[in-house]
């Protein structure tokens, strides 16, 4: 969908320059920290019960200072495995939602009815050539932030990362769950994870649909 092949880890180009003031705000706070600090925050739980030892004391200043900063390096690490992660469940799904509009998605995924598909393909085609296959995610979502038009796109993909991440998160806490407590008590991080992965997926959805949607709409 974008420059790093995901809509997680959406990077904005004008003219070649990243847009460092959207970068640091929405997608770093809800894409990066929320999945580590909830993983962290309750491996340290897990501990806690399990043997009786706490690592980290929230009541004073530097070790939550040190927690958020540990919580941002391991955010990135997340993402890296969430990358791994979404690279199986486009290919299950025949390619990323962005590619569905000219490509041939599994499972009977469709973003828009025969009529609207036809006239966005209609005016991507006029201004970007027609390739069989092609994603043009990336290509219409740079034609957007140069209008300033991605408001709305932006907030999608944010909403992508942050369950993306999640999605690690849960699935790595129902693991060590299941390693340290009964089985039953794991099926609540697990049963988080498959509704990160859910709403992974339809944000992933929304993101491609608001793409071409406001491409469809705006004047040229």
């Amino acid at each position: 969908m974008t420059d790093l092949d995901t809509p997680g880890t959406l990077v904005k180009w004008n003219e070649g320059r990243y847009d460092m003031k959207k970068e640091l705000s929405l997608y770093e706070f809800a894409g990066v920290l929320i999945p580590s600090v909830i993983l962290l925050f309750f491996t340290e739980l897990l501990i806690e019960h399990a043997y009786f030892f706490k690592i980290i004391d929230f009541s004073t200043l530097g070790e939550s200072i040190i927690f958020l900063a540990v919580a941002y390096g391991l955010g990135h690490v997340l993402h890296g495995i969430g990358n791994l992660l979404e690279l199986l469940l486009w290919k299950i799904f025949g390619g990323m939602p962005t590619g569905w509009l000219t490509g041939e998605p599994r499972f009977k995924q469709t973003l828009f009815d025969e009529h609207d598909t036809k006239k966005i393909i209609e005016k991507i085609y006029k201004n970007f050539g027609e390739s069989e296959g092609k994603d043009y995610g990336q290509l219409v979502y740079t034609d957007l932030f140069a209008k300033n038009q991605t408001g709305k796109i932006d907030i999608f993909n944010a909403n992508y990362s942050m369950f993306r991440g999640l999605t690690v998160s849960f699935t790595i806490l129902g693991t060590l769950t299941l390693g340290l407590f009964d089985w039953r008590y794991a099926l609540i991080p697990f049963v988080l994870m498959v509704l990160s992965l859910y709403r992974m997926f339809l944000f992933a959805k929304l993101y491609a649909k608001e793409v071409y949607r406001t491409y469809l709409i705006i004047d040229e």
